[in-house]
């Protein structure tokens, strides 16, 4: 029997979720939940002792934990074709935990093929809370970070933006009905500013961090590679470059700005765009038992971070902290093959500076 949350209100949420999402998202999503129930019980008997206490308690995330390790010796074994309905299984455990721990729902999100966002594609768990605080935890990226630092406790940490978006919205003031323009973005009309706040949510909807209030004219959103955190982004000069731009490009424009945030394309893109002496104070060397790649392209691609393997193994990569740019706040991530390119130096020479600072 499948799984029902008759308790959970989450039909108005979902309905309003439903209007920003494609068709192909809607058939992904409806057979995701369709299916949860024998896929998870399908799960429990492949995968699963039987004194596993298959509960939906956060307590039974820490008794997960040791068999994900067991099975997955690296964040690569998550996705071989073995171990993709384990690794399936073990997203879907997860996600419905978080639907007991807070008031909380399944999305999905389905962009275009060349989207840069590494979690596109990816089931995710919302907080049912006003859209100030609604809140976006994806199941995957924990279950990842549990593999790839190995440290105990690490599954049940995603509870805690749930928990803490439904703390906030039970002690909030009511809402307040948007009859006004804010004085950041006064060029607007109220037709266009509610427009305008339609297509930043819509596009904030890829990275689940919708139902943002934009009224004081940031949004948070995770940004920064290996470990992403909570960034406050500066909308206004998006506004001013919607106000200047077709309303029919909004959508776009909005989502491109936002991606490019997410992505840590600016960041990226500054470190292809100076010499090595320019961005040297910025780097410090990364070591990974496996090469990190962040988007679909091949390890060569350019956006690709950059990697080599050493004589031990492992592999050298090279994070930048990249200070504030233009409308973008000081980020680390990962120099890409574009810049190491563009600085024109011997690898090896690159390599014996990497090491020399290990």
């Amino acid at each position: 029997m499948d799984i029902v949350h008759e308790d959970d209100p989450t039909e108005a949420y979902m309905a309003e979720d439903r209007k920003n999402m494609t068709e192909p998202a809607r058939v992904f999503l409806d057979s995701w939940l369709a299916g949860m129930g024998s896929a998870l019980q399908q799960w429990r008997r492949s995968y699963l002792p039987a004194d596993f206490p298959f509960d939906f308690t956060l307590d039974s995330l820490d008794a997960l934990e040791p068999i994900v390790l067991a099975r997955c010796p690296d964040q690569a074994a998550l996705d071989i074709e073995d171990n993709a309905e384990f690794t399936t299984g073990t997203v879907r455990y997860i996600g419905e935990v978080l639907l007991r721990v807070a008031p909380t729902r399944w999305g999905y999100q389905d962009r275009a093929d060349d989207d840069l966002n590494p979690y596109n594609r990816t089931p995710l768990i919302r907080s049912n809370t006003p859209a100030k605080f609604t809140t976006g935890v994806i199941p995957q990226f924990y279950l990842r970070q549990l593999v790839r630092d190995r440290e105990p406790g690490t599954l049940q940490k995603s509870a805690a933006p749930l928990l803490a978006a439904c703390w906030q919205a039970e002690r909030a003031d009511p809402p307040v009905t948007r009859d006004a323009v804010p004085d950041w973005c006064e060029f607007f009309t109220l037709d266009e500013y509610r427009r305008f706040a339609d297509e930043v949510d819509s596009a904030m909807g890829a990275f689940g961090a919708d139902g943002q209030d934009i009224d004081s004219g940031t949004v948070s959103l995770a940004a920064g590679y290996p470990d992403p955190e909570m960034e406050y982004f500066d909308i206004q000069g998006l506004a001013q470059q919607c106000r200047a731009s077709d309303i029919e490009d909004w959508s776009t424009l909005c989502f491109s700005v936002i991606d490019d945030f997410v992505t840590d394309q600016p960041q990226r893109d500054w470190l292809t765009g100076v010499s090595f002496a320019q961005a040297e104070d910025s780097l410090q060397p990364w070591l990974a038992d496996e090469p990190q790649l962040l988007f679909e392209p091949g390890p060569d691609d350019s956006e690709q971070p950059f990697s080599i393997r050493l004589e031990d193994g492992r592999y050298l990569h090279f994070l930048a902290t990249v200070a504030d740019l233009e409308d973008f706040p000081e980020v680390t991530t990962f120099v890409p093959n574009s810049a190491v390119r563009a600085w024109n130096i011997p690898v090896e020479k690159l390599v014996q500076w990497g090491t020399q600072r290990l």
